[in-house]
């Protein structure tokens, strides 16, 4: 048993709480999500106070004391250590999601869990949103970490890759709209451009759009991201 707050794998583990130590592995702080990583042979390490909780070959039991410690407070009998999956995008996808410049990690682990749900193929993120793999992200996208497509990479040539596979490319906005959600054919290849929680969808990627969709509201001028892009997926859906 681990009991000292000190031990080198309590500190290597300690640093994945730091986006430049997450090279290959990301700290599981969610039982649902732990148990999905088990089922998708991406649970690299269980950590433990107490019981083992399932068989695993890299377990380590630990004190209540640094258990407290690597959970922050958090009174949790089990954490995970994830191994990090390389994205590919699915060469039949026809509904893609795109982040440009999302900092909430619990907006993007929303929005990864929502497009799931909503039948989206793959998640296109910026090279300036924050990490996916960040504690609070990942408790949130839950399975779908696991099962949607991830990749981050310049949006700009993302939108330029797209367009040449097929795709319409529309951004979401408040101003400068020339499309409504209805407008779009469902039976097109579709990404969507969601954009930061402040600023929206920079200038640059609403020009190398095909349009600007909007959602119509009442007494209302902005939504959540989150809310927006579980709006916009849900009238997007193929069937």
């Amino acid at each position: 048993m681990i009991t000292s707050l000190t031990n080198e794998k309590v500190k290597a583990w300690m640093k994945l709480y730091q986006k430049k130590y997450r090279l290959d592995a990301y700290l599981i702080l969610d039982e649902e999500s732990i148990f999905a990583a088990k089922t998708y042979n991406c649970l690299k390490t269980l950590i433990y106070v107490g019981e083992k909780p399932f068989d695993f070959n890299e377990a380590f039991a630990v004190s209540e004391e640094v258990m407290l410690k690597l959970s922050k407070g958090k009174k949790l009998s089990f954490i995970g250590i994830g191994q990090k999956q390389e994205g590919i995008l699915p060469l039949d996808a026809t509904r893609i999601l795109m982040l440009d410049g999302l900092q909430d990690p619990l907006n993007i682990g929303k929005i990864l869990n929502l497009a799931m749900a909503f039948g989206f193929d793959a998640l296109v993120a910026g090279d300036d949103c924050a990490d996916l793999y960040h504690e609070k992200s990942v408790v949130l996208a839950k399975t779908a970490l696991y099962k949607i497509p991830f990749i981050r990479t310049d949006l700009l040539k993302a939108v330029d890759d797209f367009k040449a596979k097929g795709f319409k490319v529309y951004a979401t906005g408040l101003h400068q709209n020339n499309c409504r959600l209805s407008d779009l054919n469902l039976k097109d290849k579709l990404a969507i451009i969601l954009g930061n929680e402040g600023s929206g969808v920079s200038e640059d990627l609403m020009a190398a759009s095909d349009g600007i969709l909007k959602i119509d509201m009442c007494n209302m001028d902005s939504l959540n991201v989150a809310m927006a892009g579980a709006i916009t997926m849900y009238n997007l859906q193929d069937d």
